[in-house]
């Protein structure tokens, strides 16, 4: 048998969460998130441990900023979008964004000040 169908049945195997607790999870937050769940319908907003911030109205609605993968995602059925102008911006991998460099950065600056 080839090694990913062995993956993937060992995957498979593992699986030992039942449905209705996983339902269950997902209107609970977990003990380091930060955030407002509605305990009668799971809607809720999270800021999560890991830096996530979460929105969700429904299954498959809601939204999620990661900065792990620098994203935004939203999740609709439908989406619309009510605007009188919409630009967009390219992403020039060249250019970097200062994180977590900030005290760094305004360090250099006040020593640039002080000369």
């Amino acid at each position: 048998m080839a090694k990913w169908k062995d993956d993937l049945y060992e995957f498979d195997q593992n699986v030992d969460s039942n449905i209705n607790d996983l339902d269950t999870e997902r209107t609970e937050a977990k003990v380091n998130d930060i955030g407002m769940i509605n305990q009668s319908n799971g809607v809720g907003i999270l800021a999560r441990d890991n830096g996530r911030l979460e929105g969700y109205a429904d299954y498959g609605l809601g939204f999620r900023m990661d900065p792990e993968t620098q994203s935004l995602s939203i999740f609709a059925p439908n989406l619309r979008i009510f605007s009188n102008s919409v630009e967009t911006h390219d992403f020039n991998k060249q250019v970097t964004f200062i994180k977590n460099e900030y005290k760094d950065v305004l360090q250099i600056i006040h020593q640039k000040e002080d000369n």
